[in-house]
């Protein structure tokens, strides 16, 4: 669990920029109202990791990443004015919208309301979509859509990839997994399994959660999200008096199947009509019956494919910002209180209409080879077809029986092969249920819950469950994770974070013999944990030797993996324990 970050205690950011509210704080940033001394216009600024700073390859990576969302110009993208790093911290500068986000309109939200959100936000997701390389926004939620002074939705937090917040979360001390329980709220399914790249359908699917959301006041599958999908959960009627095509429209935005759901270029448009044309609302389209081109499925896993490997931007871009000058006419932008100008790149081509590849020239079509000119002789012709109708019934018999036992195998394969797609099944619904356990662990009021399912996980097999529910019990000196997970289950500790308990203790000393013993990812820590264990008991000579042995197989291990940092807490273990028999 993360430990409860001190919020950044500074009056004057980079002094220029005044501190007056705490907007808003993440897992690795923070949003505040600031006042622009310089110029004394109200601005917001977002400033990331506020205790710790970051390391020079993570500000070069966002420093590219920013570049990026200064180029999405859009009426629905609140984009950043400006950028700059200030003593190891990078931060934004973004317009300061009076209103805030639209999580106070939960339950409140009229049916037009909800038509607008949807045409706005569709309509900047499909622009970021349509960019090159494409944008996956990837965290649409109520605290990231923001109402404007004119009354336009404006996404925001949008740009930062995971591999951006995964460098972030590691600087900051974070745990790898970046899901908070608020998150997993509005994540699709497929985010859920093994195999998670990050696709446009996420995109969808979080927005049709968020708009079900606004309108009922509730989230279409609680907290868990996509998950219960996973599991098998419909997709919930819409309640309220709400039109046939609104309810029709969140229902296929929430599809389980994300090749099922509407583009974010479909649903702009299904939404403007809805805007424009009230009387739309009674019709349900046609295209939302209709089958998803494979063309599409391609594309949006062609575009996932560039999202996780987005190039490198160069050029004066890149350099304004990392000199941190103001990007040109944008700065005018928050002067005037309006947004940086026209959407431009909207008008991008129909990658659907391509040509059908199978409408080529049809094979069959050609002359039969088996007509020729040749006369055959009359008094042959009875002869030839009684020849022919033999071999016709020879194939047939033939034919006949290859059909039946290629049934045969084909049924037996089917059985075969049944199992084995179980088993995958399985495994990827344990999967699914580590992920969401391990975001359980990041809030200290779902610690025992977290404990729970990763206690079920690990009884039913799985070694990374297993390995954690090691790391929850066990005496792990210096790891915060572990002591604050101990805390936050109520656990009287030791000066060395060590539960007090001796039946704790007993517990502790279960699970890590059972990890080390079927060897669960990383088990030289858990043989290292162990063997402290045995060393905070009564220190009788059977516990060293114990240790001892645990100790040096640790090293061993640690050493193949390459794991330096563990390697040197057990050769100073070691070391302390050859001095204290000496002195014996």
């Amino acid at each position: 669990m993360h430990a409860i970050r001190i919020t950044l205690l500074i009056q004057m950011i980079d002094g220029r920029y005044e501190k007056e509210k705490l907007l808003g704080q993440g897992a690795f940033s923070e949003v505040w109202k600031v006042k622009d001394t310089q110029t004394g216009v109200t601005l917001a600024l977002k400033i990331y990791n506020p205790t710790n700073g970051i390391d020079e390859d993570g500000n070069e990576m966002l420093t590219h990443e920013f570049a990026l969302m200064v180029n999405a110009n859009h009426k629905n993208l609140l984009r950043p004015l400006f950028f700059a790093t200030w003593e190891n911290r990078p931060y934004l500068i973004l317009p300061y919208c009076e209103q805030g986000n639209i999580g106070k309109m939960v339950g409140k939200m009229t049916e037009d309301e909800a038509w607008k959100l949807l045409r706005d936000c569709a309509s900047a997701l499909n622009y970021l979509h349509a960019m090159n390389p494409p944008i996956l926004h990837q965290d649409i939620k109520p605290a990231n859509i923001l109402l404007s002074d004119t009354g336009d939705y404006m996404l925001t937090d949008f740009g930062v990839s995971t591999q951006a917040k995964q460098s972030l979360s590691r600087v900051s001390n974070q745990e790898k997994e970046l899901l908070s329980a608020g998150t997993i709220s509005y994540m699709a399914p497929e985010r859920f399994s093994r195999n998670n790249l990050p696709i446009m359908a996420n995109d969808i699917y979080s927005l049709g959660s968020t708009a079900y959301e606004m309108l009922s006041g509730d989230l279409p599958f609680g907290n868990d999200g996509g998950l219960l999908q996973k599991k098998g959960a419909d997709v919930p009627e819409l309640p309220g008096n709400f039109s046939p095509l609104l309810k029709r429209t969140l229902e296929k935005c929430l599809e389980a199947e994300p090749w099922a759901r509407p583009t974010a270029r479909h649903l702009e448009e299904i939404a403007e009509e809805a805007v424009k044309n009230p009387a739309s609302r009674n019709v349900i389209p046609e295209s939302f019956n209709a089958t998803t081109p494979d063309e599409v499925r391609q594309s949006q896993l062609d575009a996932a494919q560039a999202h996780q490997a987005r190039p490198t931007v160069m050029g004066p871009q890149v350099e304004s910002l990392i000199r941190g000058t103001v990007m040109g006419p944008a700065a005018e932008a928050p002067l005037n209180g309006t947004v940086m100008g026209p959407a431009s790149g909207t008008n991008v081509a129909n990658r659907y209409n391509s040509a059908n590849p199978y409408n080529s020239a049809n094979p069959y079509q050609s002359g039969n080879p088996y007509t020729s000119n040749s006369v055959q002789p009359q008094g042959s012709s009875k002869k030839w077809i009684w020849i022919v109708l033999a071999l016709i019934a020879v194939v047939g018999i033939g034919a006949g029986a290859y059909l039946m036992l290629f049934n045969s195998e084909t049924k037996e394969a089917e059985v075969a092969v049944a199992p084995a797609e179980q088993q995958k099944q399985q495994e990827q619904m344990e999967q699914a249920e580590y992920g969401l356990a391990m975001a359980l662990f990041n809030n200290k009021d779902s610690v025992e819950t977290a404990l729970n399912r990763m206690t079920e996980l690990a009884n039913k097999g799985n070694k990374d469950a297993l390995f954690e529910v090691t790391r929850t019990y066990a005496f792990v000196p210096l790891d915060t994770e572990s002591a604050n997970r101990k805390k936050a289950l109520g656990w009287e500790l030791d000066e060395n974070n060590c539960p007090k308990s001796e039946s704790t203790k007993r517990e502790a000393i279960i699970w890590l013999q059972k990890a080390v013993a079927e060897e669960v990812p990383n088990f030289h820590k858990c043989q290292y944990w162990l063997a402290l264990c045995y060393l905070n008991g009564l220190g009788t000579d059977q516990e060293i030797e114990k240790s001892n042995s645990l100790l040096i197989q640790a090293r061993s291990e640690a050493i193949k993996c390459n794991d330096d940092e563990t390697k040197e807490k057990i050769e100073k273990t070691l070391h302390a324990i050859s001095e204290k028999q000496s002195k014996q």
